[in-house]
Formats: C-alpha cells, sequence, structure tokens
C-alpha cells in the first residue's frame, strides 16, 4: 500500500507528539491593536481559527466614546458605559494591558512597554487621541475628552470651577463632534448647578459641519445662539498660560479650556512604507489591508478606507463591521485563501447635543431634535455589551434629561 507523502509527514510529526509531549505544531501569532468596536469584533471573528490571538489595549474595561460628552457633563452615569475588555473577548485571547507605541511592518514586531512583540498578521485598531497641532503651552490644565478619564475629570473639576469662578467662562477650542456636544453637555450642566457659563467655541474653519445642508446648518446654529454657545469661525487658540485663553488679540479670563481641535493615530510610531492621512490614519485597500503589506491590516478610527476621493467617515458601524471583515480576512490569509473587500453600509449619524440633535438614517432620512436624541441614545444601548447597559441606555432614550431655560 502506498500512502501520500503528506500524510506520511503528519504520521511521522503526530507520532514525534505522542512520544515526545513537548514538541507542539507552530501556529502563527496575530497580533490585534485596540479592544475597541474594531479590535472586539475582529477577535470574534478570529475564534475559530488556529492562531495565537494577542491583544493591546492598556485598559481594563472597553468603553462606549460617543457617550464621553454626557459623562462630561454629569448627565449619564459612567458604570453604563463600559465592561471588562476580559468578558467580552473569546476566552483564549491573551490581553496584554499595555499600549502599543511602535509597529515595524518590516521587521513584523509590535513594540509595548519595554518588549518588542512578533507577528504574522497584525490588526490595526488602536483608535485615536488628541492632536494638539503643535500646541504645547501648560497642557497639564487643558481638558481633552477622548478616555473615560478624561470625562471623568471634566466631571469632577467643572462643578468646582463654576462654584469658584465670579464670571464662568467655557473655552472649547474645535467645533467639530466632539467640541460642539462636550460645549451643549456643560453648558446646560452650568444651567442646572444654577451658575449659567459663557460658552466660546474657537474653529479655524470658516463653516462648523461643512457636510450639513443649509437648512441643517441653520437650524444648529440658531440653537448654539439660543442655548448660549458663541461659535468663532476662521479662528485659532494662540496661547494659554494656565488661565486665561488668547484668541488672536482676544484675551479670556479665568477660563475653563477644554480641547475638541481634532485627533491623530493613537499609535505614535508606524514603520514602513504607508501612505497616511493628516490625521495619521492609514490609507488601506479594499480588503483593510495596507498596501504592500498582506499581513496588516487596520480598522475603526486607525484606517482610511477612500470612498472616491473621501476618506469613510470615523463611526462605531464603521468600525465594528470593519474589525469584523478584517478579522475574517486574517483568518482567510492564515488559511491561504483570498480575501474580501470590505463593503460599507451607512446606516448613518447623529450629532446629540442634550437639548437638540441633527442627523440622517441610512444618508437620506432627516433626523432632528428629541427624536435625534432617543435615537442615539438607544444606539449607545444596543451596541453597549450588556442587558443591564442596554436597559439604562434606553430608560435615557425615553426619558431624556428635562428642559433648562438657556437664560
Amino acid at each position: 500500500m502506498v500512502f501520500h507523502p503528506c500524510f506520511n509527514i503528519r504520521c511521522i510529526v503526530l507520532h514525534r507528539q505522542r512520544k515526545y509531549p513537548s514538541i507542539e505544531l507552530m501556529k502563527s501569532k496575530t497580533v490585534i491593536l485596540g479592544a475597541g468596536f474594531a479590535g472586539r469584533q475582529a477577535c470574534r471573528a478570529l475564534s475559530r481559527t488556529d492562531t495565537e490571538i494577542i491583544l493591546f489595549d492598556p485598559r481594563a474595561e472597553t468603553v462606549m466614546l460617543p457617550a464621553l460628552p454626557d459623562v462630561a457633563g454629569g448627565w449619564i452615569p459612567e458604570k453604563i458605559l463600559f465592561r471588562s475588555i476580559d468578558e467580552v473577548v473569546p476566552d483564549h485571547v491573551h490581553h496584554i494591558r499595555e499600549k502599543a507605541t511602535a509597529i515595524d511592518l518590516d521587521q513584523k514586531k509590535v513594540t509595548a512597554g519595554n518588549t518588542e512583540h512578533p507577528f504574522d498578521h497584525l490588526l490595526i485598531a488602536g483608535g485615536s487621541v488628541a492632536d494638539f497641532h503643535g500646541f504645547d503651552q501648560h497642557l497639564e490644565s487643558v481638558y481633552t475628552l477622548d478616555t473615560l478619564e478624561s470625562a471623568r475629570r471634566i466631571r469632577e473639576d467643572f462643578p468646582r470651577y463654576l462654584a469658584n469662578a465670579s464670571q464662568p467662562h467655557l473655552v472649547i477650542a474645535g467645533g467639530g463632534y466632539t467640541g460642539l456636544e462636550l460645549a451643549a453637555a456643560l453648558r446646560f450642566r452650568s444651567i442646572r448647578n444654577g451658575t449659567p457659563c459663557r460658552v466660546t467655541v474657537a474653529d479655524p474653519a470658516e463653516k462648523i459641519l461643512p457636510f450639513l445642508s443649509e437648512k441643517e446648518h441653520r437650524r444648529i446654529l440658531t440653537f448654539l445662539e439660543a442655548a448660549g454657545i458663541q461659535i468663532l469661525h476662521n479662528t485659532r487658540i494662540t496661547a494659554f498660560n494656565g488661565d486665561a485663553v488668547h484668541i488672536g488679540e482676544t484675551v479670556l479670563e479665568n477660563a475653563f479650556f477644554c480641547w475638541a481641535g481634532g485627533s491623530k493615530l493613537a499609535v505614535p510610531d508606524v514603520r514602513g512604507k504607508v501612505q497616511q492621512l493628516k490625521d495619521g490614519r492609514l490609507r488601506v485597500q479594499p480588503d483593510l489591508s495596507l498596501p504592500g503589506y498582506p499581513d496588516v491590516f487596520a480598522a475603526g478610527d486607525s484606517a482610511a478606507l477612500m470612498d472616491g476621493e473621501q476618506p469613510l467617515r470615523k463611526a462605531i458601524n464603521f468600525a465594528y463591521y470593519e474589525g469584523l471583515r478584517a478579522g475574517k480576512n486574517i483568518s482567510s490569509r492564515i488559511r491561504n485563501k483570498p480575501t474580501k473587500p470590505f463593503k460599507p453600509v451607512d446606516l448613518g449619524w447623529i450629532i446629540p447635543l442634550h437639548a437638540q440633535s441633527t442627523g440622517k438614517l441610512f444618508s437620506a432620512l432627516p433626523v432632528h431634535g428629541r427624536p435625534g436624541l432617543r435615537m442615539h441614545y438607544f444606539m449607545c444601548g444596543l451596541r453597549n455589551y450588556s442587558l443591564r447597559n442596554f436597559m439604562q441606555f434606553t430608560k435615557i432614550s425615553l426619558a431624556l434629561f428635562g428642559k433648562e431655560k438657556t437664560s
């Protein structure tokens, strides 16, 4: 009887494993950076793949980031925002609580802490962090909103500031989603506390939220003005001494200063022949792999997948399904099968502003006001990992926060 040579080789390996149990077949090693929506979905997609999965994330919990402005304003309890990472990834995923600080794509190594970790396959899904664009004055006194810890800091310090300032003035750099949501959350908190504060948002663009239609844009500007939130276009923060904020020649004394002026890739050092946008996002091919690196993928806020001439916007929905597709494509690479392109489905977006909202469902159906707010909080619960969290967010979506007089 003649046996196929591959069968003979496998028999020899199995025989030696039985005789010498310490000898094992080599597994591939897949490294995932970040336990956000993309990273967790990739872990699940790879759960039945014969690869060692190492997940790097310095946090013990995974956080519902879109609800951070509400935590900062003291409107929702932080406990409904998170759940232990180890509870939401497969049991065999090895979670290392270290932040990746460097990636060497050519050497196929990730640096975390003081250790280099080799990989066979890599998913970069570490998200983004605040980008100060070179501004470096008294950063220890500047408030950001990119982590649960930063939201806690604002929640704890802002009421004390209101109580002690004779003329409280909230100043925010950046009029994007985060800046406007934070401005609304804190403005209405100051009203609820009985100490209404001035709010100034400085933005370098000629127009905030330029993707809105003229009608939507007017609605938001009218609401912000009525709420006591002043938008300064074509302006930048030029100086900060720990107390006073300078906007050109204008000096705003004793300010509570928050920075929401943009974000950048969370991994500061990526070595290799990569293409990056101004915000650090990595250009990816349709299957989410990096050009020239078929075993390296990016997803979520780390990835720039082009939709025509523009990259897909940063959104939970895209991060969720990009992570799933990236995980499946890594599995395909391990099994020497072709990868598949990511096909985005835009479910829509909503910008919540505490008492107002604007958005679109499926990029076509406008939604605003309290219905938009209810959808936002319902979706936060739906994507938020546990029945308890879902029920709490559903309760918030029904009741919302009441109404405050803005003057």
